[in-house]
Protein backbone atom coordinates (compact mmCIF):
# COMPACT_ATOMS: atom_id res chain seq x y z
CA UNK A 1 0.00 0.00 0.00
CA UNK A 2 2.78 2.40 0.59
CA UNK A 3 4.64 1.77 -2.89
CA UNK A 4 1.43 3.57 -4.88
CA UNK A 5 0.91 6.24 -2.56
CA UNK A 6 5.00 6.61 -3.12
CA UNK A 7 4.79 6.94 -6.59
CA UNK A 8 1.82 9.32 -6.58
CA UNK A 9 3.72 11.55 -4.48
CA UNK A 10 6.56 11.42 -7.07
CA UNK A 11 4.24 12.11 -9.83
CA UNK A 12 2.91 14.79 -8.09
CA UNK A 13 6.19 16.63 -7.19
CA UNK A 14 7.37 15.87 -10.83
CA UNK A 15 4.83 17.44 -12.18
CA UNK A 16 4.66 20.30 -9.96
CA UNK A 17 8.22 21.01 -10.57
CA UNK A 18 7.98 20.71 -14.69
CA UNK A 19 4.73 23.20 -14.57
CA UNK A 20 5.55 25.52 -17.26
CA UNK A 21 5.66 29.56 -16.66
CA UNK A 22 3.86 32.31 -18.59
CA UNK A 23 7.29 32.95 -20.02
CA UNK A 24 7.83 29.78 -21.29
CA UNK A 25 4.23 30.09 -23.34
CA UNK A 26 5.28 33.04 -24.63
CA UNK A 27 8.57 31.60 -25.67
CA UNK A 28 6.58 28.80 -27.14
CA UNK A 29 4.05 30.65 -28.96
CA UNK A 30 7.07 33.15 -30.78
CA UNK A 31 8.73 29.54 -31.58
CA UNK A 32 5.38 28.20 -33.57
CA UNK A 33 4.23 31.26 -34.73
CA UNK A 34 7.53 33.17 -35.69
CA UNK A 35 6.99 36.78 -36.26
CA UNK A 36 3.72 36.90 -36.14
CA UNK A 37 3.26 35.49 -32.92
CA UNK A 38 6.31 38.20 -31.54
CA UNK A 39 3.98 40.75 -33.20
CA UNK A 40 0.65 39.61 -32.13
CA UNK A 41 2.28 39.31 -28.10
CA UNK A 42 3.39 42.68 -28.22
CA UNK A 43 -0.25 44.29 -29.74
CA UNK A 44 -1.78 42.42 -27.16
CA UNK A 45 -0.15 43.61 -24.36
CA UNK A 46 -0.53 46.96 -25.53
CA UNK A 47 -4.22 46.61 -25.89
CA UNK A 48 -4.60 44.85 -22.36
CA UNK A 49 -3.03 48.04 -20.58
CA UNK A 50 -2.01 45.88 -17.47
CA UNK A 51 0.89 45.33 -15.87
CA UNK A 52 1.23 41.79 -16.27
CA UNK A 53 0.51 41.67 -20.08
CA UNK A 54 -2.32 40.20 -21.84
CA UNK A 55 -1.30 36.74 -21.57
CA UNK A 56 -2.84 35.19 -18.22
CA UNK A 57 -1.90 31.77 -16.07
CA UNK A 58 -3.89 29.83 -13.59
CA UNK A 59 -1.88 27.95 -11.89
CA UNK A 60 -3.22 24.52 -10.61
CA UNK A 61 -0.09 23.31 -8.93
CA UNK A 62 0.42 20.50 -11.62
CA UNK A 63 -0.82 22.22 -14.35
CA UNK A 64 -1.53 25.20 -15.87
CA UNK A 65 -3.88 27.04 -18.16
CA UNK A 66 -2.83 30.02 -19.96
CA UNK A 67 -5.37 32.90 -21.85
CA UNK A 68 -5.65 36.09 -22.99
CA UNK A 69 -8.18 38.69 -22.60
CA UNK A 70 -11.03 38.99 -19.56
CA UNK A 71 -9.96 42.38 -18.48
CA UNK A 72 -12.87 44.58 -19.70
CA UNK A 73 -10.80 45.71 -23.10
CA UNK A 74 -10.25 42.02 -24.48
CA UNK A 75 -12.97 39.14 -23.96
CA UNK A 76 -11.23 36.28 -22.89
CA UNK A 77 -10.33 33.48 -24.69
CA UNK A 78 -8.22 29.87 -23.44
CA UNK A 79 -5.46 29.30 -25.21
CA UNK A 80 -3.36 26.05 -23.96
CA UNK A 81 -3.15 23.68 -21.01
CA UNK A 82 0.56 23.80 -19.26
CA UNK A 83 1.70 20.62 -18.31
CA UNK A 84 4.98 18.28 -17.36
CA UNK A 85 6.87 21.31 -19.51
CA UNK A 86 4.64 20.79 -22.62
CA UNK A 87 2.14 22.79 -23.94
CA UNK A 88 -1.62 21.55 -24.88
CA UNK A 89 -3.30 24.06 -26.93
CA UNK A 90 -7.13 24.23 -27.15
CA UNK A 91 -8.78 24.01 -29.75
CA UNK A 92 -11.41 26.78 -30.60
Amino acid sequence: MKLPILILIIATVGLALTNPTEAEFREHVRQKAGIAGTVGLAVADMVSGGKQGAIQRQNYIVASKFYVGGDGVLPREELAWGVAGKFIEIKK
